[in-house]
C-alpha cells in the first residue's frame, strides 16, 4: 500500500505582497489572489491525481489559513496546524493536512527552542566568575572586545515548532512531522543544533515505528546540517559547546535519515528554491526534502526542472519562491 507525500513552501502574502523587495518579479504576480489561485490547483492536482496524499505546508498564515482551510474540507481533508509567528511575518507557521483514509491517532506541536531549552541549565556561579576574569584580561591586554552570543541562547529563542502525526492508514501506523528550520546562514552552530535536536526528536516522538519527516530545512545538499542528517557516526564537524548552559543533550549520530528524492533518483533535484530578493545574490539551490526511516520504499517523486527559468520566483507559472515536492511511497 501506498501513500503520496507533499510538501510546499507556499511564502507567505506578506513576503510577497513587497516589490520592493522581489524586484525581480512581475507586480502582477506576487497578488495573493494570483497566486492562490496557483497554489490551489497544484495541490487539487496532487489530492485528485493521486490516492491517499497527505500535504505538508511551511510558510502558512492567518491570510490564506480560512482559504486552506476552505479547500482541505472539500476535498473531506483536515488541517493540523500551528501559527507560531508574529505580526510581521503574518504570524507563519506549519501544519499537516491529511484525508478521511488516514486516521490521527495523536497530534504533537512542539516548539525547538523550548525543547532545547528543557535539556539545558545555566552553569553555577564560578563559571560566571571564570568567564568575567577572562573578559577582564582581554581588555587589560588591550585586545579587542567583543561579547560572543551563545549559539544555545539563540537556539532556544526561535519560535520555529514541529508539527507531527501519528496516524494508522489500511492498518499500518507510521509518523509524518514537518518542520521549517531557522534560516541563519550567519550562525551555522544555530542551525546545527536545531537540526540535530530536530531529527533526534523525531525518532523519539516514532519511538520505533516508521516515519516521514518533511520541511523546509533551509540546508543544502553539501552543507554540515544535511550530513548530519543523512550520514551515520558523521564527526566531520564540531558540535556546539556552550559557555553558559550546561547541556544534557547530546546528538544520536546512530539515527540517520534517508531522502526520497535521492533513493529514487541517486541524486537531490537541482534546486526547490529560487529567489533573487533586493540586495541579496541570486540563490537557486536545494534545500526542500522529504525525509524518511524505516520500513519506507519510494514508489516515485514529482519530477522537478533540471534548471530555473526567469529571473526569479514567484513569477507566472510559480507562485512561491519554493517550488513543490512530492514522493509516492510504499509502506
Amino acid at each position: 500500500m501506498s501513500i503520496r507525500v507533499v510538501s510546499y513552501n507556499v511564502l507567505v502574502p506578506i513576503y510577497a505582497d513587497q516589490p520592493d523587495f522581489y524586484i525581480h518579479s512581475d507586480p502582477r504576480y506576487l497578488k495573493t489572489n494570483y497566486r492562490w489561485n496557483l497554489i490551489k490547483s497544484q495541490l487539487e492536482q496532487e489530492i485528485t491525481n493521486h490516492q491517499n496524499t497527505i500535504i505538508c505546508l511551511q510558510e502558512l498564515s492567518r491570510t490564506l489559513l480560512s482559504n486552506f482551510e476552505e479547500l482541505f474540507n472539500k476535498y473531506n481533508y483536515t488541517l493540523h496546524y500551528c501559527l507560531y509567528g508574529g505580526p510581521h511575518n503574518d504570524y507563519m507557521g506549519v501544519g499537516i493536512a491529511v484525508p478521511a483514509s488516514v486516521r490521527v491517532n495523536k497530534r504533537s506541536m512542539i516548539k525547538i527552542g523550548s525543547y532545547i531549552r528543557s535539556m539545558t541549565r545555566p552553569r553555577g556561579a564560578a563559571a560566571n566568575i571564570i568567564s568575567q576574569i577572562r573578559s577582564l584580561c582581554d581588555r587589560l591586554a588591550r585586545k579587542p572586545f567583543k561579547q560572543s552570543i551563545d549559539p544555545w541562547e539563540i537556539a532556544m529563542a526561535r519560535n520555529n515548532t514541529l508539527v507531527c502525526l501519528h496516524v494508522t492508514f489500511n492498518g499500518k501506523s507510521f509518523c509524518i512531522g514537518t518542520y521549517h528550520m531557522p534560516c541563519l546562514y550567519d550562525t551555522p552552530d544555530v542551525m546545527i543544533i536545531h537540526v540535530s535536536v530536530a531529527k533526534d526528536l523525531m525518532f523519539h516522538l516514532a519511538d520505533g515505528q516508521d516515519f516521514i519527516f518533511t520541511g523546509d530545512f533551509n540546508i543544502e545538499p553539501h552543507n554540515v546540517c544535511y550530513r548530519i542528517l543523512t550520514r551515520q557516526d558523521f564527526s566531520d564537524y564540531r558540535f556546539p559547546a556552550s559557555n553558559s548552559y550546561e547541556i544534557s543533550y547530546r546528538p544520536h549520530t546512530k539515527q540517520i535519515l534517508k531522502s526520497a528524492y535521492r533513493e529514487k533518483n541517486n541524486k537531490e533535484p537541482a534546486y526547490t528554491n529560487y529567489t533573487h530578493p533586493s540586495g541579496m545574490p541570486l540563490f537557486c539551490e536545494t534545500i526542500d526534502y522529504i525525509f524518511f526511516n524505516g520500513r519506507i520504499q519510494v514508489q516515485n517523486v514529482l519530477k522537478l526542472p533540471d534548471e530555473a527559468t526567469g529571473k526569479s520566483y514567484p513569477d507566472e507559472t510559480h507562485p512561491s519562491d519554493h517550488i513543490m515536492i512530492a514522493a509516492t511511497l510504499l509502506l
